[in-house]
């Protein structure tokens, strides 16, 4: 699967030209790491293509295959990223993520259209994937959606922050939390003139988990169903709420 050219939208994550449930069986490793260093190095972000590139990539976590605590990685030429050795906002530096890679003698090389894949979705997308599921997480049924319904005393459609100090998940571009402060936009069911502080209720128990709070300054604009009725305010969607659509909630008379 050769790393096509194209324009930088193209190359951010996700790439639907190339579905995980493709290059997971192609790939003879995948791993979560980190670049420690990388010749030769790139400052300038603002190019369309970049060289090739040979990093040192240290393995937080082995996902497929076999890997010691450190790997050679080298990333093809004409690829419209590059790596970095420090973190960078530009999606045109990779710094850290999934590295999906195919042996080249005795070091891997970047497999793909992506070849690091480090946005929000990414660990997640794998995990299912890995596990034999699809790639993407189903959504809410009505069913479940009307039984959130009845039981919430509160559905709001607000902006969810994650707190800073209660991450569950780590990626590179953004962490999540399993507590967050809602600001309400719109309240379709009971009371919420101020912002409010929730935590997340029980989740199903899936490969790489099904959702959290963005730990981002701008949050997350959803539909959120709350549960006031006992301790502190608590999320009770169990699927992500970004998916979900007005029309979808059953509001009664």
């Amino acid at each position: 699967m050769p790393t096509p050219r194209s324009s930088t939208a193209a190359a951010q994550d996700p790439n639907p030209s190339e579905p995980l449930s493709e290059l997971v069986p192609a790939a003879d490793l995948i791993v979560y790491g980190t670049v420690e260093s990388v010749d030769p190095a790139i400052t300038d972000i603002d190019q369309d293509v970049f060289p090739v590139q040979t990093a040192t990539v240290h393995v937080g976590e082995v996902m497929k295959g076999d890997a010691s605590e450190t790997i050679s990685v080298t990333k093809p030429a004409d690829t419209h990223y590059a790596l970095v050795g420090e973190a960078n906002g530009s999606y045109d530096a990779k710094h850290e993520g999934i590295f999906v890679l195919k042996r080249s003698g005795d070091a891997y090389e970047l497999f793909g259209h992506v070849g690091v894949h480090d946005d929000a979705g990414a660990q997640r997308a794998f995990a299912r994937v890995l596990a034999g599921q699809r790639e993407q997480i189903s959504t809410a049924t009505p069913a479940q959606i009307a039984e959130w319904a009845k039981e919430a005393e509160i559905i709001v459609f607000g902006r969810a922050e994650g707190d800073a100090d209660d991450v569950i998940w780590h990626t590179p571009r953004v962490d999540f939390s399993s507590s967050a402060t809602i600001t309400p936009i719109e309240v379709y069911k009971g009371e919420m003139s101020e912002p409010l502080d929730v935590v997340l209720g029980p989740q199903p128990d899936v490969p790489g988990g099904t959702w959290a709070f963005p730990v981002a300054t701008e949050g997350n604009i959803a539909t959120y169903f709350i549960d006031t009725s006992s301790g502190a305010p608590t999320v009770i969607n169990t699927a992500q709420p970004s998916m979900l659509e007005r029309r979808q909630i059953p509001l009664g008379d």
